[in-house]
């Protein structure tokens, strides 16, 4: 339901009224109770029945947007709690939520092109036409397999110390992926074919509770890696060169934890709240004792959060870390604002305007609370309090 202009105002206070003719539009509302898992795709929209797919019942349902017509529905031997899609090579990865089978499946039409049955062996990433599979062989030796989306073929395989976790981020076309063990050895390896891009040593053990005395941290972000250390002798933050472990510079007496990319400025997330360092030098630009986390949203908005249970979100200033204006219960799904209303039991829906730089109300859910929701433009799709995932159309610039 779309309210009236001023009512929109008064009930979202940071968000105006969505312009004539602007409103959200439903497009489908998917099956007849909560899905075990859905994603968007750039034309479509699938879901996975919480049943197990056997029995006539399908396992996982194809909708064509914008239409919201059914395209195909496909039995599967398994529970699925987790759906990934590969627009590259057109593949739909189905997995279950504990179970040893893993289902590729085409997207356009349906058709199961391959599975992997194995209890040892997890679906790291999904991308560029090609599966990253990590299999845990025994307590020291773990095998990376990249294989091909569509067939399974192997292209390449490497053994890597069990005790090794990716750093990086891999969701999107990643030319490399960094490992780093608790040993500190740091692994590059290119993702393509696996040749080893660099190998080096931080040397100083990683560690894995922030209350010791001595504790080292290593984060990932962009071409850096960041080793975030407390000692007797103090505290420092250094940032090292990828692929080569080159050290660019140090910073001493600063906060530590955990270390991640907020656009302009490095977020530290420490049990003190939250500080930002100038990437260039990691010296401290401002602490905040009432933020636990911070964001970049698609359109580099700042985002903080306060608050550990239903957090409140606020748009920050980087280069002061000042709260330049309150969301309250908000969710930012790509830079889409969710709000939550307990009230009424309903979200409400605003999307920024390019125009003027202001987030308006283009709509409402009918849910009290936004987890879950997952936005591919132009569209957005969430679960329901009746039960079936609805998919709505946003308005666009």
């Amino acid at each position: 339901m779309v309210v009236p202009a001023l009512l929109a105002a008064v009930l979202l206070g940071v968000s105006a009224a969505a312009p004539q003719g602007t409103a959200m539009a439903p497009v489908l509302s998917a099956g007849g109770a909560a899905a075990a898992a859905f994603t968007l795709g750039p034309s479509a929209f699938y879901t996975a029945a919480l049943g197990r797919g056997t029995d006539g019942e399908p396992g996982v349902t194809r909708y064509d947007l914008p239409g919201g017509d059914r395209a195909w529905a496909t039995a599967l031997p398994q529970n699925v709690r987790s759906l990934t899609l590969d627009p590259d090579s057109g593949v739909l990865l189905a997995r279950p939520g504990n179970g040893p089978r893993m289902t590729f499946l085409d997207a356009a039409d349906g058709t199961i092109l391959w599975h992997l049955e194995s209890a040892a062996t997890s679906a790291v990433a999904l991308t560029g036409a090609r599966v990253l599979l990590r299999s845990e062989l025994s307590d020291t030796n773990t095998r990376l397999t990249l294989s091909d989306a569509r067939t399974g073929m192997r292209v390449w395989t490497r053994i890597v110390d069990t005790r090794a976790e990716i750093a990086n981020d891999l969701s999107e076309h990643p030319d490399r992926i960094v490992l780093v063990g608790l040993d500190g050895r740091v692994l590059t390896l290119r993702f393509a074919d696996g040749s080893v891009l660099g190998d080096g040593r931080l040397g100083v053990p990683l560690s894995s509770d922030p209350a010791q005395p001595r504790y080292a941290t290593a984060a990932v972000a962009g071409e850096r890696l960041y080793l975030s250390r407390r000692e007797r002798e103090g505290t420092s933050l250094t940032a090292y060169g990828l692929p080569g472990l080159t050290v660019r510079w140090t910073a001493k007496d600063v906060p530590v934890g955990d270390v991640h990319d907020c656009g302009p400025v490095l977020c530290v997330a420490h049990g003190h709240g939250l500080s930002g360092l100038d990437p260039g030098n990691g010296s401290v630009l401002w602490t905040q004792p009432a933020w636990t986390s911070a964001g970049v949203t698609p359109d580099g908005v700042l985002v903080a959060y306060e608050g550990a249970n239903n957090p409140e979100s606020v748009v920050i200033d980087p280069r002061t870390g000042a709260a330049v204006e309150r969301l309250g219960h908000v969710l930012t799904v790509e830079g889409v604002r969710l709000r939550t209303d307990t009230g009424r039991g309903r979200t409400w829906v605003s999307v920024t305007d390019p125009a003027d730089g202001r987030a308006h109300t283009v709509g409402s859910l009918d849910a009290a609370v936004p987890y879950g929701c997952e936005v591919r433009a132009p569209y957005l799709a969430c679960p329901t309090v009746p039960g079936p995932t609805g998919v709505w159309r946003l308005p666009q610039p």
